[in-house]
């Protein structure tokens, strides 16, 4: 899920009547042709949620944790399924800018913990002590929602989670990968609430519209609805999203064009970047930008007015402890350019002078 809680100086207002904005929501998907499909996940056994939360919820209920332990760095969202289920947080140092992260905090993980680590903006996170926690009895989920295409990065762990809404148009879609087919062992999931799905899809349809041929912004008010009460429980994907994930993407066109606009943002905004370089094989969610935390919501504020929208991954305040204090300092100075699969290097130049503004 995309939260984004921004301050009063801050507000994003989507235009009524404006084509071309750049960011938000994905329009319902168009089929993919027979040659360009790529299956995702292979040799991995599968299980289909209606989203990444669901996915961690039910993980929880069948393992029934003592703890979990999250990285410092987070979407306030990836809280819910354990605040649902009672299950006690405690927070570990962590966050896309750690290279050699502190670890005395593994020597307080006892049998059957839960930890999870996070794959931050398509890039892999090869920081987590693996080894030590699996020798104290630890228990390891990878949370891939930023990281549609990562592979498994830990033998330990017990497998992985992804998030198909974050990378393309589906009005639902989380999925548990992993090599070991018996994680699970609860009752059969249920379908998708009926209500809450209808309006899921009518907004995806009315983004496409909106993408296609302009007019009255009508999908952005009933996003914000079915964001908010998004389900959460033991809850299986749709048919229509499963048959999207599995034959209705041309993924090797999304890789390909999110790497080319990412790398024509890096070629003007290293400086600013998080990642500045992109290796062989990562697919970015986006573009993470650091400006100096007195200038963000400016920023943002003059990237809305000319119709660019980049979240903010993520706000802390009131969320993580103070104590982390890289964290809450990153999560200060970020926000997220759009390099996705929809836009041309066209965008991104508009992007990039749009952002060299509002900075200077």
């Amino acid at each position: 899920m995309l939260t984004y809680r921004p301050s009063r100086a801050a507000t994003p207002s989507m235009p009524e009547a404006k084509h071309g904005i750049i960011g938000g929501l994905f329009g319902l998907e168009v089929t993919a042709t027979e040659s360009s499909k790529e299956p995702l996940f292979a040799s991995l056994s599968r299980t289909y949620f209606l989203n990444a939360r669901c996915a961690i919820y039910e993980i929880c209920r069948c393992l029934k944790p003592r703890v979990v332990w999250l990285p410092s760095y987070l979407c306030s969202a990836l809280l819910e399924p354990f605040l649902k289920l009672s299950v006690p947080v405690r927070y570990y140092d962590a966050s896309p800018q750690s290279k050699v992260p502190a670890n005395d905090w593994v020597d307080q993980i006892t049998r059957g913990d839960l930890v999870l680590v996070v794959h931050y903006f398509g890039f892999p996170n090869k920081t987590l002590p693996a080894s030590e926690i699996g020798r104290r009895g630890g228990v390891i989920l990878e949370d891939a929602s930023q990281a549609l295409f990562a592979k498994q990065q830990y033998q330990e762990s017990i497998g992985i989670v992804f998030s198909a809404r974050k990378f393309f148009g589906v009005p639902d879609g989380g999925v548990l990968a992993t090599l070991r087919p018996n994680v699970l062992d609860g009752p059969e999931l249920g379908p998708p609430p009926e209500d809450w799905w209808s309006s899921a899809y009518d907004v995806s349809q009315m983004r496409r519209e909106f993408d296609l041929a302009g007019g009255e912004n009508r999908w952005f008010p009933l996003f914000k609805q079915v964001e908010e009460s998004f389900p959460l429980g033991s809850y299986r994907c749709s048919d229509l999203a499963r048959k999207l994930i599995e034959k209705g993407v041309d993924y090797p066109l999304m890789k390909k064009t999110r790497r080319e606009n990412y790398m024509a943002l890096a070629d003007r905004l290293r400086g600013f970047a998080l990642f500045p370089e992109l290796d062989d094989e990562t697919v970015p969610l986006g573009f993470p930008v650091c400006v100096h935390e007195d200038r963000r919501d400016h920023v943002l504020e003059q990237l809305y007015s000319q119709g660019i929208y980049p979240p903010v991954h993520w706000r802390l305040e009131g969320i993580v402890p103070e104590e982390h204090r890289e964290s809450h300092l990153l999560s200060r100075r970020i926000l997220t350019l759009i390099c996705d699969q929809r836009y041309t290097i066209c965008e991104m130049k508009r992007q990039i002078e749009a952002f060299l503004s509002a900075v200077q």
